[in-house]
């Protein structure tokens, strides 16, 4: 008599997709587990006056503030990758022995900075490559929720929708300067679209600046245009430092990242 090795699967004829795990479920969308997003310290928000919402593209606007400023928090976002069963079966491959559940656990942290007695500033690094945007939402969620309390939010961030810097607000009085509003058919996407949406659904107040870019998310790429135009508002409105002095750091910050249009310019044959 001849034992043969079987499995689980019906092994098709013509072969082209592998075998489904047993713990997929076809009929759903949501197979792993959805990323825990959690503040690692409590921080009591009422004791600032500003919030800074926006991404690494624009760390350079704070040059220095960021890199001796005081982490007072963190958002600590959680995901598992690669999640699987495996069966183990004895060496005559009569018997399935156990089932290993095998799995990565990635981990990704975003402090909450304060550069100053009244400011704190949150910069998020979008990676479309390695950061599920299900997460991002997740996260903009808890920020909405500690930004409830009253405060003065400040969101920057980009768009390959508009060809210039225009102002954004919700609830809160025109600014005052010489900048148009963001309307449509002109939209957000990514990280900022979804801290955007989070704060009108939960009523909060804020404004801001959307600047003309170019590039995947993570990899915008600004305009000197642009660029003039928010150190000038940032300036202005956050009073950093030394008119002049702020304006050399930043773009040279800006240039070094390669954030710049031009900046590390290939050559495509």
């Amino acid at each position: 008599m001849l034992f043969k090795q079987w499995n689980d699967f019906t092994e098709p004829r013509h072969h082209i997709d592998a075998p489904l795990d047993d713990n997929e479920d076809l009929g759903s969308l949501k197979y792993e587990a959805l990323p825990k997003v959690e503040l690692v310290k409590d921080l009591d928000i009422s004791a600032y006056k500003r919030a800074i919402i926006t991404t690494k593209v624009f760390r350079s606007l704070f040059p220095g503030n960021l890199n001796n400023g005081t982490i007072v928090s963190t958002f600590r976002i959680t995901w598992s990758i690669g999640n699987k069963e495996e069966s183990l079966y004895r060496d005559d491959f009569q018997l399935r022995e156990e089932s290993l559940r095998k799995g990565n656990e990635k981990v990704l942290e975003f402090p909450v900075i304060q550069i100053d007695s009244e400011t704190v500033v949150i910069s998020v690094a979008e990676d479309f490559m390695h950061v599920p945007p299900i997460a991002l939402n997740l996260l903009s969620q808890q920020i909405a929720k500690l930004f409830s309390k009253p405060l003065d939010i400040i969101v920057l961030g980009a768009s390959d929708r508009i060809e210039e810097v225009k102002n954004l607000a919700f609830k809160t009085s025109k600014p005052k300067n010489d900048l148009n509003s963001l309307i449509p058919p002109e939209f957000l996407t990514n990280f900022i679209a979804s801290v955007v949406t989070q704060l009108v659904l939960g009523n909060i107040p804020f404004r801001g600046f959307i600047a003309p870019s170019e590039g995947p998310s993570g990899y915008e790429k600004l305009s000197l245009e642009a660029m003039d135009t928010l150190i000038v508002k940032c300036w202005s409105e956050f009073a950093l430092g030394d008119k002049d002095t702020y304006f050399k750091e930043c773009h040279r910050n800006w240039k070094l990242n390669g954030t710049a249009m031009g900046a590390h310019a290939g050559l495509y044959l």
